[in-house]
C-alpha cells in the first residue's frame, strides 16, 4: 500500500527533532519550503502538519507561522485523557496508577534526591499545616506529591508523569478530600509528615510503608468507587 504523502511531513519533523535541527520552540519551514523539499503539494503539507497540530507537537501561530512546542506534557495528556474519559475510565483507576508510580520510584527517589529539593518538599509541607482553605491544600497536595515523583530524574518517567498530571491532580483532590471527610485534616496531614521524614532520612524501607499507609487510608475512604 502506498504511503500517504503527509506521512512525509511527520516523519521529516520527527528526523529534524532527532538530529536537533529542530528543538523545543523552533520555527519549521513553511508549507512552500516544506512542500518543495519533500517533493509533495501544500495540501498534504498542510494535513501533515495538522496532525501534528492535533496532537500538541506543533502549535501554530495565526500570521507567524508553525513551532515545535515548548510543552510536551500537552503531546501525551490530550490523548491520554481523551482515552481515560472514552472507556470510563474512574477515579480509583487513577489512584492505583499513583500508588504503582509512587511505591516503584521509591528506590530511585532516596538515591536521587538533592537537599534542595528535600527543602522544596518540606516547604510545601509546612504550607499545608498552616492552611485551611480547601481549594489551596489540594493544589499544595498536588504538588507535594507530583515532586516527589519528578525525583527519580528518569526522563522516561517525568515524561508520563507530566502526561498525565491532570489526571493525577484530579486523583489527588478527590482524594484528599474525601480522606479529610472520614478521617480528619489532622490524619492526612500525619500520613505527610511520616512521608516527609523518611524522605529526609533517606529511608527507603521507611519510605516505602509510610506511602503504603497513606493510600491504605485512602482506599478506606474511598468505599464509593469500588
Amino acid at each position: 500500500m502506498e504511503e500517504r504523502k503527509f506521512y512525509k511531513v511527520i516523519k521529516h519533523i520527527k528526523q529534524e527533532i532527532k538530529t536537533g535541527n529542530l528543538k523545543n520552540g523552533s520555527q519549521i519551514d513553511p508549507e512552500r519550503i516544506l512542500a518543495e523539499n519533500l517533493s509533495i503539494g501544500r495540501s498534504s503539507v498542510r494535513e501533515g502538519i495538522k496532525i501534528l497540530e492535533i496532537i500538541g507537537l506543533i502549535e501554530s501561530k495565526r500570521g507567524g507561522g508553525n513551532y515545535i512546542t515548548n510543552d510536551f506534557k500537552k503531546m501525551l495528556c490530550n490523548p491520554l485523557s481523551l482515552a481515560f474519559e472514552l472507556q470510563n475510565g474512574k477515579i480509583k483507576d487513577v489512584i492505583e496508577l499513583r500508588k504503582m508510580l509512587e511505591l516503584s520510584n521509591v528506590e530511585f527517589m532516596i538515591k536521587r534526591v538533592t537537599l534542595e529539593e528535600i527543602d522544596q518538599v518540606e516547604k510545601i509541607y509546612e504550607e499545608m499545616l498552616n492552611c485551611n482553605d480547601i481549594k489551596k491544600l489540594a493544589n499544595l497536595d498536588r504538588d507535594f506529591h507530583l515532586l516527589m515523583m519528578s525525583f527519580s530524574k528518569n526522563i522516561l518517567l517525568t515524561t508520563i508523569i507530566s502526561a498525565i498530571s491532570e489526571l493525577l491532580e484530579e486523583s489527588i483532590t478527590t482524594s484528599r478530600n474525601m480522606v479529610i471527610e472520614k478521617f480528619g485534616k489532622e490524619k492526612i496531614d500525619f500520613d505527610h509528615k511520616i512521608i516527609l521524614e523518611a524522605l529526609k532520612n533517606r529511608d527507603k524501607e521507611g519510605l516505602k510503608n509510610s506511602l503504603m499507609i497513606h493510600f491504605e487510608n485512602i482506599n478506606k475512604s474511598l468505599p464509593s468507587l469500588d
